[in-house]
């Protein structure tokens, strides 16, 4: 697939199915943390959508699907919970398997993130990552987000509590980040 250059968007309708299918795969869902009682691809997509949709609507976040240079949906980008005392969100992101350990996320979160901070009003924006994804931490960490910490067995599973890694980038830092990312 051409994916380069990709391109960043508002999720729409019609982004439902290929959603949906990768929320479904296993290998995304494994650190995504989704909470569904969905059974079928469809309803989970629709789900992500209006959760999307209604944080953008009252101001609590801002998601962007991720599209190759031929429009298929790669993946999605976004900030969620905005806390108002500390002007933070926190970052969230998936990619389609296809589109692993290509350097795809890297160039959307250049993209993103000086967006979102600008977009939110945000002086921070934290992402929380599984000790066993390590690729998620290492992107993070090139694209100058600073490891905070684990934060032990904080976060509930179907399989059980896990813990989460807390990475960090401040409004302040945004310019030297993205400058090496």
């Amino acid at each position: 697939m051409n994916w380069s250059p990709l391109h960043l968007r508002d999720p729409c309708a019609t982004d439902a199915p290929a959603i949906g299918a990768a929320m479904r795969d296993p290998r995304v869902a494994a650190y995504y943390g989704l909470v569904t009682q969905a059974g079928d691809a469809l309803t989970v997509g629709h789900e992500q959508l209006a959760w999307m949709h209604e944080l953008q609507a009252g101001g609590q976040g801002w998601w962007q699907v991720i599209t190759s240079g031929d429009g298929a949906l790669m993946g999605a980008v976004g900030a969620y919970d905005r806390d108002e005392d500390g002007d933070s969100a926190d970052l969230g992101f998936w990619l389609r398997p296809a589109f692993w350990h290509q350097g795809v996320m890297r160039q959307a979160l250049r993209i993103f993130v000086p967006q979102a901070f600008a977009r939110l009003q945000l002086h921070s924006l934290v992402a929380y990552v599984e000790p066993a994804n390590g690729a998620s931490a290492r992107l993070l960490q090139a694209c100058g987000f600073h490891y905070e910490g684990l934060l032990r067995e904080c976060a509930r599973r179907p399989e059980g509590y896990v813990s989460l890694q807390r990475f960090s980038l401040l409004r302040g830092e945004l310019d030297q980040a993205f400058g090496a990312c």
